[in-house]
């Protein structure tokens, strides 16, 4: 069984979560905007061990504190796709732009749409590119436990800013409708900021892309 612990990181409040297997004690580290010394404790009070950071896209304050867990964890950092290099070579010029501290940069394993990883024994995880907030965004469905990591393409009643570089409208929506919207009803949906949801719910009440 998967249990989430949901950890806001950095000013823009984004929602961290560490995923964890109950029975083998493997976590993953989803989109560490910071290091946040609650990411220690979390792992130590648990007695998990972490076997990767998993993004969902490129932005500074989903990827702040990747390098940083990798390398004290000595795990690889999966994702997004590779569209979203650009991003992440230019970590530091995000972190001036919002008047942040000096960003260690990293190269990712990049994956690709409809790539299914393994990254939790007996989990599969599966890639569902959806780009539109940044070119190469991703999100990480788990069909067994019913949940999808939408990062910053799907939130409860809204999505993802699109007026950034590399933003299309056109393209979340698609993305929404096409990849997020055919998945069943039932699914979470855990998203990068803000209170969860489900695919259901957005459906019939998102204000910016009904089914």
């Amino acid at each position: 069984m998967l249990k989430i612990i949901t950890i806001p990181t950095t000013a823009f409040a984004q929602n961290s979560r560490i995923i964890f297997d109950t029975e083998s004690g493997g976590a993953l580290l989803v989109d560490p905007g910071s290091f946040s010394p609650y990411f220690e404790t979390c792992l130590e009070h648990h007695q998990l061990s972490l076997k990767a950071v998993i993004l969902t896209h490129g932005h500074l304050d989903h990827v702040g504190g990747a390098a940083q867990a990798a390398q004290k964890y000595e795990v690889p950092i999966i994702g997004p796709a590779k569209e979203d290099a650009p991003l992440i070579a230019a970590l530091d010029r995000q972190a001036a732009a919002f008047g942040l501290p000096r960003c260690e940069g990293f190269e990712p394993h990049y994956v690709k749409d409809e790539d299914e990883l393994e990254l939790l024994p007996g989990f599969k995880f599966k890639v569902l590119a959806t780009p539109g907030h940044t070119p190469g965004g991703i999100c990480w469905y788990q069909k067994d436990q019913s949940f999808v990591l939408s990062g910053d393409t799907l939130f409860a009643g809204s999505v993802g800013r699109t007026d950034f570089p590399g933003g299309d409208f056109n393209a979340i929506e698609y993305s929404i409708r096409e990849k997020l919207y055919q998945l069943p009803d039932e699914i979470a949906v855990l998203a990068g900021h803000g209170p969860d949801s489900t695919i259901g719910d957005e459906k019939l009440h998102n204000a910016f892309v009904r089914a």
